[in-house]
């Protein structure tokens, strides 16, 4: 366990007069379990954060964890006579609740924080031996402030983020407009075809494709519409793309916004008016400030350039989000944006949305730092093709 992370739970747990933090799951789903324990596995264990860091496991996964976790102790439920114990009670959930309490007292635990999703039959029989107090888990805080090595982690996938849009908009590009709608050959070039070729070269690259958006015309105007069939001509496409790293985990996620055919002049003003809130999203960033103070202020281009702020069309949702382990995570770039760290990683994504031009969006993934802000998307802004 890292230093910084260990220092901090440390405080934590004093500060709130407990004798460790307790998490239980499997770390696919619960990233704050996998980001503490760097232990990916699809069945539940528990973690114990205190001074140290230990895991409890099946017998068969204590050679995993072992050498794949940053724990400082490994034990696993055999070490605490799992097999005795379904001889007697002969329920397996019966043991693994004894297994679990035999494992808090053996380290002394009496008074333990679990986080707010802590499953409900697993606290009622704790609260039975332990002083058991729902909290609200200090990891988010944590994972909001990158490290160098989870910066590169989402560069790499950033990277391979954009290698895949670029195929994606030379297929848009390579189609010719027919009859209002585009072909690539004599076939309709459809959203599944794009989406097709971004998860392939995704998967190539050794990611996973997560619910990609390609949607043009009024189906971008829903704004996270994944988009289906064929795809319109004259009209913008909006193609948001966020990846995740099947080896390290970490997401990426970029958003640009083409056309091929002929470009309105609302949907022009509307592309350069998104370019422009974007700059300004850019040149407010920076450590100390906060991610309302981002957001109002590229909420004030899109007024001063004649899009309100409103529900249900215009700008219609937060200017961005943090990007780490999940695809949104803290901190927030909206209304009740908190304030940035340096580290933090979050994308700046502004977009305008009205039925019967259809929805332009642009969106970046950059890294705060104390004079402003790293772009960690290399890719042109262009709305035709």
């Amino acid at each position: 366990m890292e230093d910084r992370i260990r220092g901090f739970l440390s405080n934590y747990i004093r500060g709130k007069d407990l004798d460790g933090l307790l998490f239980i799951g499997d770390s696919y789903r619960d990233l704050d379990l996998y980001y503490l324990s760097r232990f990916l596995a699809g069945d539940r264990f528990i973690l114990l954060a205190s001074d140290k860091l230990t895991l409890l496991v099946s017998s068969m996964e204590k050679g995993r964890a072992s050498k794949e976790s940053s724990a400082d102790h490994v034990v696993s439920t055999s070490d605490y006579g799992s097999r005795e114990k379904l001889k007697a009670l002969g329920k397996p959930e019966a043991v693994y609740l004894e297994v679990l309490k035999d494992f808090l007292k053996d380290r002394g635990a009496k008074r333990l924080g679990v986080p707010m999703g802590f499953p409900v039959g697993v606290y009622r029989s704790l609260s039975e031996s332990f002083e058991i107090i729902p909290v609200e888990s200090p990891v988010a805080v944590l994972r909001a402030v990158k490290s160098p090595s989870e910066i590169e982690a989402i560069g790499a996938a950033q990277r391979s983020c954009q290698a895949s849009m670029k195929i994606a908009i030379d297929l848009i590009a390579a189609s010719k407009p027919r009859r209002g709608t585009l072909y690539l050959g004599d076939v309709p070039l459809t959203s599944e075809k794009i989406r097709g070729a971004i998860e392939v070269a995704l998967l190539e690259a050794g990611c996973e494709a997560v619910d990609t958006i390609v949607a043009g015309g009024d189906q971008a105007v829903d704004p996270h519409c994944r988009g289906s069939g064929p795809l319109p001509a004259d009209s913008p496409i909006v193609l948001d793309i966020f990846p995740r790293s099947k080896s390290s985990r970490y997401f990426a996620d970029m958003t640009r916004t083409v056309l091929k055919g002929e470009v309105s002049p609302e949907a022009l003003e509307m592309f350069e008016a998104v370019t422009a809130a974007q700059d300004e999203g850019m040149a407010a960033m920076r450590a100390g400030v906060t991610g309302k103070e981002v957001h109002t202020r590229v909420a004030e281009v899109f007024k001063d350039r004649g899009y309100p702020e409103t529900e249900g069309k215009g700008f219609t949702h937060s200017t961005g989000h943090g990007v780490g382990l999940e695809v949104h995570e803290r901190p927030s770039l909206s209304e009740a944006g908190e304030v940035l760290e340096a580290y933090n990683v979050v994308t700046i994504e502004p977009g305008l949305y009205y039925p019967g031009i259809g929805g332009i969006r642009l969106e970046d993934l950059v890294v705060v730092t104390s004079s402003g802000c790293d772009d960690l998307t290399v890719f042109e802004r262009r709305l035709k093709v």
